[in-house]
Protein backbone atom coordinates (compact mmCIF):
# COMPACT_ATOMS: atom_id res chain seq x y z
CA UNK A 1 0.00 0.00 0.00
CA UNK A 2 2.94 3.11 0.58
CA UNK A 3 4.48 2.01 -2.35
CA UNK A 4 1.13 2.56 -4.33
CA UNK A 5 0.67 5.88 -2.31
CA UNK A 6 4.42 6.78 -3.04
CA UNK A 7 3.91 6.13 -7.18
CA UNK A 8 0.37 8.26 -7.08
CA UNK A 9 2.45 10.88 -5.53
CA UNK A 10 5.50 10.69 -7.60
CA UNK A 11 2.73 10.84 -10.27
CA UNK A 12 1.22 13.81 -9.31
CA UNK A 13 4.56 15.58 -8.88
CA UNK A 14 5.31 15.06 -12.33
CA UNK A 15 1.88 16.59 -13.34
CA UNK A 16 2.12 19.14 -11.45
CA UNK A 17 5.52 20.04 -13.24
CA UNK A 18 4.11 19.73 -16.51
CA UNK A 19 1.08 22.08 -15.51
CA UNK A 20 3.49 24.75 -15.18
CA UNK A 21 5.06 24.18 -18.45
CA UNK A 22 3.54 27.98 -19.80
CA UNK A 23 3.85 29.52 -16.19
CA UNK A 24 6.44 30.82 -14.11
CA UNK A 25 8.31 27.84 -12.14
CA UNK A 26 7.72 27.80 -8.37
CA UNK A 27 10.61 27.95 -6.43
CA UNK A 28 11.26 25.20 -5.09
CA UNK A 29 14.38 25.36 -2.71
CA UNK A 30 16.50 29.00 -2.00
CA UNK A 31 18.76 28.57 -4.78
CA UNK A 32 16.37 27.49 -7.55
CA UNK A 33 16.58 29.70 -10.75
CA UNK A 34 13.34 30.90 -11.17
CA UNK A 35 13.02 31.51 -15.39
CA UNK A 36 9.87 32.54 -17.13
CA UNK A 37 8.85 31.21 -20.52
CA UNK A 38 8.88 35.37 -21.84
CA UNK A 39 12.19 35.54 -21.01
CA UNK A 40 14.81 34.19 -23.16
CA UNK A 41 18.04 33.87 -20.54
CA UNK A 42 20.57 34.02 -23.16
CA UNK A 43 19.63 37.14 -24.57
CA UNK A 44 17.46 39.08 -21.97
CA UNK A 45 16.45 41.91 -24.35
CA UNK A 46 15.08 39.90 -26.95
CA UNK A 47 11.44 37.99 -25.87
CA UNK A 48 10.41 34.59 -27.03
CA UNK A 49 7.05 34.96 -29.09
CA UNK A 50 4.68 32.25 -27.61
CA UNK A 51 5.15 29.69 -24.84
CA UNK A 52 4.45 27.12 -27.49
CA UNK A 53 7.49 27.49 -28.60
CA UNK A 54 9.66 26.50 -25.32
CA UNK A 55 10.90 23.24 -24.75
CA UNK A 56 13.42 21.61 -22.26
CA UNK A 57 16.61 19.39 -23.38
CA UNK A 58 17.90 16.36 -21.31
CA UNK A 59 19.58 18.29 -18.83
CA UNK A 60 16.42 20.73 -18.18
CA UNK A 61 18.37 24.19 -19.54
CA UNK A 62 15.98 26.75 -20.78
CA UNK A 63 16.03 27.31 -24.63
CA UNK A 64 13.91 28.71 -27.52
CA UNK A 65 13.18 28.10 -31.20
CA UNK A 66 13.90 31.74 -31.75
CA UNK A 67 17.57 31.18 -30.86
CA UNK A 68 18.35 29.02 -33.14
CA UNK A 69 17.29 31.27 -35.99
CA UNK A 70 19.53 33.96 -35.12
CA UNK A 71 22.69 32.90 -36.45
CA UNK A 72 24.00 36.93 -36.66
CA UNK A 73 22.91 37.01 -33.21
CA UNK A 74 25.03 34.13 -31.88
CA UNK A 75 27.76 35.35 -34.07
CA UNK A 76 27.52 38.94 -32.28
CA UNK A 77 27.84 37.48 -28.92
CA UNK A 78 31.01 35.74 -29.86
CA UNK A 79 33.70 37.25 -27.23
CA UNK A 80 36.21 34.64 -26.13
CA UNK A 81 38.91 37.01 -25.79
CA UNK A 82 36.82 39.05 -22.94
CA UNK A 83 39.53 39.40 -20.46
CA UNK A 84 41.44 40.99 -22.92
CA UNK A 85 39.14 43.02 -24.11
CA UNK A 86 37.81 44.13 -20.76
CA UNK A 87 41.22 45.30 -19.63
CA UNK A 88 41.65 47.43 -22.74
CA UNK A 89 38.15 48.80 -22.40
CA UNK A 90 39.43 50.30 -19.02
CA UNK A 91 42.18 51.30 -20.26
CA UNK A 92 40.36 53.49 -23.59
CA UNK A 93 37.93 54.76 -21.31
CA UNK A 94 40.35 56.26 -18.86
CA UNK A 95 42.14 57.80 -22.03
CA UNK A 96 39.26 58.86 -23.43
CA UNK A 97 37.93 61.01 -20.28
CA UNK A 98 40.41 61.41 -18.38
CA UNK A 99 42.78 62.78 -21.24
CA UNK A 100 41.54 63.05 -24.73
CA UNK A 101 38.13 64.57 -23.22
CA UNK A 102 40.36 67.53 -21.36
CA UNK A 103 42.61 67.53 -24.32
CA UNK A 104 39.66 68.23 -27.23
CA UNK A 105 38.14 70.76 -24.83
CA UNK A 106 40.84 72.66 -24.70
CA UNK A 107 41.52 72.55 -28.67
CA UNK A 108 38.12 73.55 -28.97
CA UNK A 109 38.46 76.49 -27.18
CA UNK A 110 41.40 77.40 -29.02
CA UNK A 111 40.35 76.74 -32.86
CA UNK A 112 37.12 78.31 -33.95
CA UNK A 113 34.60 76.38 -34.95
CA UNK A 114 34.65 77.05 -38.58
CA UNK A 115 38.07 76.24 -38.69
CA UNK A 116 37.81 72.94 -37.34
CA UNK A 117 34.71 72.16 -39.41
CA UNK A 118 37.22 73.38 -42.82
CA UNK A 119 39.54 70.62 -41.62
CA UNK A 120 37.30 67.80 -40.83
CA UNK A 121 35.88 69.05 -44.43
CA UNK A 122 39.29 68.50 -46.27
CA UNK A 123 40.15 65.21 -44.73
CA UNK A 124 36.71 63.94 -45.91
CA UNK A 125 37.04 65.16 -49.24
CA UNK A 126 40.29 63.84 -50.37
CA UNK A 127 40.90 61.09 -47.52
CA UNK A 128 38.03 60.05 -46.90
CA UNK A 129 36.13 60.07 -50.60
CA UNK A 130 37.92 57.73 -52.49
CA UNK A 131 38.37 55.28 -49.94
CA UNK A 132 34.42 55.48 -49.55
CA UNK A 133 34.35 55.27 -53.33
CA UNK A 134 36.58 52.56 -53.78
CA UNK A 135 34.61 50.29 -50.99
CA UNK A 136 30.76 51.33 -52.93
CA UNK A 137 32.47 50.08 -56.15
CA UNK A 138 34.10 46.87 -54.46
CA UNK A 139 30.21 46.31 -53.21
CA UNK A 140 28.64 46.67 -56.11
CA UNK A 141 26.80 50.13 -55.07
CA UNK A 142 27.85 51.89 -58.57
CA UNK A 143 25.04 54.66 -57.77
CA UNK A 144 26.56 55.84 -54.27
CA UNK A 145 30.03 55.70 -56.37
CA UNK A 146 28.94 58.01 -58.76
CA UNK A 147 27.29 60.26 -55.95
CA UNK A 148 30.52 60.60 -53.75
CA UNK A 149 32.74 61.07 -56.94
CA UNK A 150 30.26 64.37 -57.80
CA UNK A 151 30.32 65.31 -54.26
CA UNK A 152 34.22 65.32 -54.49
CA UNK A 153 34.39 67.28 -57.92
CA UNK A 154 31.55 69.64 -56.87
CA UNK A 155 33.26 70.47 -53.06
CA UNK A 156 36.62 70.50 -54.77
CA UNK A 157 35.88 72.77 -57.65
CA UNK A 158 33.63 75.40 -55.51
CA UNK A 159 34.17 74.73 -52.26
CA UNK A 160 38.37 75.74 -52.30
CA UNK A 161 39.02 72.52 -52.68
CA UNK A 162 36.97 70.75 -50.26
CA UNK A 163 37.12 73.05 -47.06
CA UNK A 164 33.73 74.40 -47.42
CA UNK A 165 31.04 71.21 -47.87
CA UNK A 166 29.10 72.81 -51.06
CA UNK A 167 27.63 69.55 -52.22
CA UNK A 168 25.48 68.93 -49.26
CA UNK A 169 22.42 71.52 -50.23
CA UNK A 170 22.40 69.97 -53.32
CA UNK A 171 19.66 67.52 -54.16
CA UNK A 172 21.64 64.10 -56.45
CA UNK A 173 18.69 62.20 -58.16
CA UNK A 174 19.24 59.42 -55.65
CA UNK A 175 19.00 60.31 -52.12
CA UNK A 176 22.01 60.27 -50.17
CA UNK A 177 22.14 59.79 -47.09
CA UNK A 178 25.59 60.03 -46.25
CA UNK A 179 26.60 56.29 -45.85
CA UNK A 180 30.16 55.61 -44.95
CA UNK A 181 31.28 52.66 -47.07
CA UNK A 182 34.64 51.30 -45.52
CA UNK A 183 36.67 47.71 -46.02
CA UNK A 184 35.02 46.21 -43.54
CA UNK A 185 32.00 46.45 -44.68
CA UNK A 186 33.62 45.42 -47.94
CA UNK A 187 34.39 42.40 -46.42
CA UNK A 188 31.30 41.59 -45.03
CA UNK A 189 29.94 41.91 -48.33
CA UNK A 190 32.02 39.65 -49.88
CA UNK A 191 30.98 36.64 -47.35
CA UNK A 192 34.04 37.34 -44.56
CA UNK A 193 32.63 36.54 -40.73
CA UNK A 194 33.08 39.08 -38.41
CA UNK A 195 35.36 36.63 -35.85
CA UNK A 196 35.68 37.20 -32.58
CA UNK A 197 34.91 40.95 -30.66
CA UNK A 198 37.88 42.24 -30.14
CA UNK A 199 38.86 45.87 -28.45
CA UNK A 200 41.49 47.25 -29.97
CA UNK A 201 44.03 49.78 -27.98
CA UNK A 202 42.60 53.49 -28.69
CA UNK A 203 40.65 52.22 -31.66
CA UNK A 204 38.24 51.11 -29.12
CA UNK A 205 35.51 48.70 -30.56
CA UNK A 206 36.00 46.29 -33.53
CA UNK A 207 36.51 42.76 -34.21
CA UNK A 208 38.55 40.54 -36.38
CA UNK A 209 37.01 41.68 -39.97
CA UNK A 210 36.71 45.03 -39.27
CA UNK A 211 40.34 45.31 -37.80
CA UNK A 212 41.29 43.95 -41.16
CA UNK A 213 39.35 46.39 -42.87
CA UNK A 214 41.43 48.90 -40.62
CA UNK A 215 44.72 47.38 -42.21
CA UNK A 216 43.83 47.10 -45.70
CA UNK A 217 42.06 50.74 -46.00
CA UNK A 218 45.81 52.13 -45.17
CA UNK A 219 46.45 50.70 -48.91
CA UNK A 220 43.93 52.35 -50.36
CA UNK A 221 44.16 55.27 -52.40
CA UNK A 222 45.61 57.78 -51.51
CA UNK A 223 47.89 55.86 -49.18
CA UNK A 224 50.61 58.12 -47.71
CA UNK A 225 54.43 56.86 -47.95
CA UNK A 226 55.19 55.96 -45.45
CA UNK A 227 51.84 54.16 -44.86
CA UNK A 228 51.99 55.22 -40.92
CA UNK A 229 51.13 58.78 -41.75
CA UNK A 230 47.89 57.25 -42.93
CA UNK A 231 47.19 56.10 -39.78
CA UNK A 232 48.69 59.75 -38.15
CA UNK A 233 45.78 61.52 -40.66
CA UNK A 234 42.90 59.17 -39.52
CA UNK A 235 43.74 60.13 -35.46
CA UNK A 236 44.05 63.78 -36.56
CA UNK A 237 40.24 63.39 -38.12
CA UNK A 238 38.92 61.24 -35.26
CA UNK A 239 40.66 64.05 -32.96
CA UNK A 240 38.88 67.11 -34.81
CA UNK A 241 35.75 65.65 -34.48
CA UNK A 242 36.17 63.65 -30.88
CA UNK A 243 33.09 65.71 -29.52
CA UNK A 244 30.87 64.22 -30.76
CA UNK A 245 32.39 60.74 -30.61
CA UNK A 246 32.03 61.63 -26.90
CA UNK A 247 28.84 62.31 -26.42
CA UNK A 248 28.01 59.10 -28.09
CA UNK A 249 30.29 57.21 -25.75
CA UNK A 250 29.46 58.55 -22.50
CA UNK A 251 25.68 58.54 -23.41
CA UNK A 252 26.16 54.60 -24.34
CA UNK A 253 27.98 53.73 -21.23
CA UNK A 254 26.35 56.10 -18.74
CA UNK A 255 23.12 54.92 -19.46
CA UNK A 256 24.29 50.78 -19.24
CA UNK A 257 24.24 48.85 -16.13
CA UNK A 258 27.62 47.22 -17.58
CA UNK A 259 29.17 50.07 -19.85
CA UNK A 260 31.46 46.89 -21.41
CA UNK A 261 28.01 45.28 -22.26
CA UNK A 262 26.61 48.49 -23.57
CA UNK A 263 29.62 48.85 -25.89
CA UNK A 264 29.61 45.98 -27.65
CA UNK A 265 25.72 45.64 -28.06
CA UNK A 266 25.90 49.34 -29.33
CA UNK A 267 28.93 48.02 -31.64
CA UNK A 268 27.15 45.14 -33.05
CA UNK A 269 24.28 47.11 -34.03
CA UNK A 270 26.05 49.73 -35.45
CA UNK A 271 28.09 47.97 -37.75
CA UNK A 272 25.42 45.25 -38.79
CA UNK A 273 22.83 48.39 -39.57
CA UNK A 274 25.78 49.68 -41.96
CA UNK A 275 26.93 46.52 -43.80
CA UNK A 276 22.89 46.14 -44.75
CA UNK A 277 21.78 49.52 -45.75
Amino acid sequence: MRQRLLLVAILLLCLGQTAFAGEAQPVLTDTTVVATPQQNLLYPTETVAAADDTFFDDDTEFFTESEYELPDTLEEAYDPFEGWNRFWFGVNDFVYVEIAQPANTAYRFVVPSPVRTGIGNLIVNWFGMPRRFANAILQGKFALAGIEFSRFVCNTAFGFGGLLDVAKDLKPTIEYTGENEDFGQTLATWGVPAGPYLVLPFFGASNFRDTAGIVGEGFLPPSLNPVYLNYGVFAAAQFNQLDTRLAAYEQITGSSVEPYIGMRNAYFQLRKAQIEN
